[in-house]
């Protein structure tokens, strides 16, 4: 064959693929008029905002379909998924987020709300079916390679979406009954005695009880009554359970309340997982109740243990979250009589960094500062790391105090707050040592979610595992820095601002670029934190307004 008559076909060929086909009409939005795309710009053109709809019969007349091409977007399609250590695209980085409108497209028989008996997995199982049809590719290539692919992940949460990658690929690689049984990732809280004393306690429910100064679990309708809480909505949820937000209805009592609702011991699996033992969950209580009193970390009121089904109006509360946002998680009839719950009662603390508006980079730069003394308080005072420390650990909640008072180094230290007051939740993969005796999460086993990509956040859990040498029982502050170097690439790249052409909006976005290309070379939080406003360690005790160093 000659070189004039291969390029015939080639371009025969070419020609059939620019035919319209009438399945593609129905599911692409056609321009009027369409010009081939030869090149990047047309491509963008073609598929610029200004497309509009068209019937099946209009579409017929088209003369070819133009794909949008990513490399017109900028940096705003990914979100920060680039690396602020050499602003590179990290690999395997895309889009799971695709919002199925249809169930039907998801292959799915929505039954009515009444029937709670056949529904109530539906939520979770869409969830799935959603996230299976994302990976269906990477699970075939698996396949191919026997070996598991990383899972593309979006920022923040993670964990759920990750135990349902993990199980599609355990499914497709028809690994291990070993492999099979492990039903989620991050459930192996380890805890060890210094000083040689390495006796533990197995923790029961009597010593929950005991704890919770209960001598039985009190009726769940009983001790969350509808009259007794005002306002109440949901706010979130995670793979653990349910989060409501309540006023209480009694004298004197001005600030809200959050529900962190878990049910526990229980056979059947909930959202996907085995429910915790008193004994999993118990160091968690015991870090947040540690932590309480410390400036920057979550402020517990009370935990109970409740048992009983959940009370019909917290159901209501949650089909109303459902109907509007969309819930991943069980729906909450699944619950019998005999169902135990640990309800954690803290104070309202705000949203989350990911859905906060700021101002301008003053006031996000004044948030970083009180972020990083809360690290550094926590590693001086209990060896503590939070080693999860993405945007939706951070809650944000305005405030009219002008100043916010940290105790560091012996030293009351005194910080402009710029109207935001900021604090750190959620300490499942934390490592802290209270009263001789090193709690931390063991994650030497979950190769998972060290081979997640989609954000420099799946990065850091990568580098923290360098960092420590895959050894998780180890005190290396350096975590924390690590974190500290993916917020503050979120507070340059992803968060939203309402001012940004103002002097001081530029200003401090030039201190954030400045000090991300320091924070690495920092060893500690509280490193950072001395380095920032010139303090020397000392044992005298004397209060100070924070200045930063010019």
């Amino acid at each position: 064959m000659d070189k004039s008559s291969g390029d015939e076909i080639w371009k025969d060929s070419f020609d059939k693929l620019l035919e319209p086909r009438p399945q593609l009409c129905k599911l692409n939005i056609i321009k009027e008029s369409v010009r081939y795309s030869y090149n990047i710009d047309t491509s963008v053109e073609n598929s610029s905002h200004s497309i509009k709809g068209c019937s099946p019969k209009s579409c017929n007349q088209s003369v070819s379909i133009s794909t949008p091409n990513y490399k017109r977007f900028g940096k705003e399609l990914f979100n920060c998924g680039l690396s602020p250590i050499n602003r590179v695209q990290l690999d395997g980085f895309g889009d799971i987020t695709e919002k199925f409108n249809a169930d039907q497209d998801a292959g799915l028989i929505v039954p009515p709300k009444n029937q709670i008996d056949k529904s109530y997995k539906l939520t979770f199982y869409r969830s799935k079916q959603r996230f299976s049809n994302q990976t269906n590719k990477v699970a075939c290539a698996s396949n191919q390679s026997n070996k598991i692919v990383g899972a593309v992940l979006k920022p923040g949460k993670w964990r759920k979406s990750l135990n349902i990658f993990r199980q599609t690929q355990i499914s497709a690689l028809n690994e291990s009954k070993k492999l099979e049984n492990r039903n989620s990732v991050c459930q192996d809280r380890k805890s060890i005695f210094l000083n040689g004393f390495n006796k533990q306690k197995v923790i029961c429910q009597q010593d929950f009880l005991k704890y919770c100064n209960q001598v039985k679990p009190l009726k769940f309708n009983a001790a969350y009554a509808q009259h007794k809480m005002l306002k109440t909505y949901k706010i979130g949820e995670g793979a653990y359970g349910e989060v409501f937000r309540y006023t209480p209805n009694r004298k004197g009592c001005k600030n809200d309340l959050v529900l962190k609702i878990i049910p526990i011991e229980g056979s059947i699996e909930v959202n996907g997982e085995k429910q915790k033992k008193f004994g999993q969950i118990w160091p968690e209580i015991i870090i947040t109740k540690k932590l309480s009193s410390t400036q920057g970390f979550a402020s517990i009121e009370k935990v109970s243990t409740v048992n009983g089904k959940y009370p019909q109006h917290f159901v209501k509360l949650w089909e109303r979250y459902d109907d509007e946002k969309g819930s991943e998680n069980d729906h909450p009839g699944l619950f019998e009589e005999n169902q135990l719950f640990v309800v954690l009662e803290l104070h309202f603390a705000g949203s989350d960094m990911s859905n906060v508006i700021f101002f301008n980079s003053e006031q996000s730069y004044y948030a970083l500062q009180q972020i990083i003394l809360t690290l550094a308080v926590g590693e001086e005072d209990y060896q503590f790391e939070h080693r999860d420390l993405h945007w939706g650990n951070i809650l944000i909640k305005s405030t009219t105090k002008k100043h916010i008072c940290f105790k560091f180094n012996n030293t009351d230290l005194i910080v402009d707050s710029k109207g935001v007051n900021i604090t750190i939740i959620d300490y499942t993969l934390s490592r802290i040592t209270i009263d001789e005796c090193c709690y931390f999460n063991d994650l030497s086993n979950d190769e998972e979610l060290f081979q997640a990509s989609g954000d420099y956040q799946y990065d850091i859990y990568r580098m923290m595992r360098n960092e420590l040498k895959n050894n998780w029982s180890l005190y290396s502050p350096k975590t924390n820095i690590l974190w500290l170097s993916y917020i503050i690439a979120k507070l340059m790249d992803s968060v939203k601002y309402k001012s940004i052409n103002s002097k001081v909006h530029r200003l401090h976005i030039n201190k954030l670029k400045e000090l991300q290309s320091i924070i690495l070379t920092f060893e500690s939080a509280a490193h950072c934190a001395r380095h920032m406003f010139n303090l020397r360690e000392t044992n005298k005790e004397h209060s100070v307004l924070f200045k930063e160093k010019n």
